[in-house]
């Protein structure tokens, strides 16, 4: 992993450049879902421009085209591993008399022509963003201290970004875990990209599926 090639002085501007448009459009009234995919797009653009400006190529935040081929091949895998143990875990709580849907509580939109452009924002633009930023930029510059430093912080930035609730915010702090050590095992951000994505994905469809047995 070339995470030597990030510099401070990018990693400042690049969080600084986001921080300030999210904070931009805080008081902006139209549709959320619209102003979402909007700002994760921008930063997804700002954060792999400015790196492009500084260092003239993206491998430092594992994107380049060597790699690519591999990174999705091992996201894919990992996802499968991850599918296949979601099932077995699934099915044993079936036997137990316990529905795995009812552990599931995620919203999605009835409309179907909003569900797909949910799918499409939350499940695709807000992970490949999530990835650029979290570990593409953040965890590739933290990890000159080493994998441990790299994987707490990285992660620990990653729950912080997301809403916190009452209770232990175990999916994002699994995800953050998986996501960074997919990274360091692939050199690829591809790779938790793919992961992060297929797993957005599968959590909308549950939560539809929910939704659909609860009217039918």
């Amino acid at each position: 992993m070339d995470s030597a090639r990030i510099g401070l002085i990018p990693l400042l501007i690049c969080v600084g450049a986001v921080v300030c448009l999210e904070a931009a459009v805080q008081g902006i009234k139209a549709d959320p879902l619209m102003v979402t995919a909007g700002i994760r797009l921008v930063d997804i653009c700002l954060v792999m421009g400015i790196v492009y400006i500084f260092h003239g190529r993206l491998n430092g935040i594992g994107l380049s085209r060597r790699t690519a081929p591999l990174g999705v091949w091992q996201g894919i895998l990992w996802s499968a591993g991850f599918g296949a143990l979601v099932i077995v875990m699934a099915a044993v709580l079936y036997v137990a008399g316990i529905s795995p849907f009812s552990l599931i509580q995620v919203q999605v939109p009835k409309d179907a022509s909003r569900f797909l452009f949910f799918m499409i924002t939350g499940g695709v633009i807000g992970p490949v963003a999530e990835e650029v930023v979290f570990r593409g930029l953040i965890y590739s510059f933290l990890r000159r201290w080493g994998v441990l430093a790299a994987l707490i912080g990285s992660t620990a930035l990653f729950v912080l970004a997301h809403p916190l609730t009452s209770g232990i915010p175990m999916p994002q702090i699994v995800g953050g875990l998986v996501f960074a050590l997919s990274y360091e095992a692939s050199k690829s951000l591809l790779t938790p990209m793919v992961i992060h994505i297929l797993g957005n994905l599968a959590l909308f469809a549950v939560g539809l599926a929910n939704y659909l047995m609860l009217v039918g």
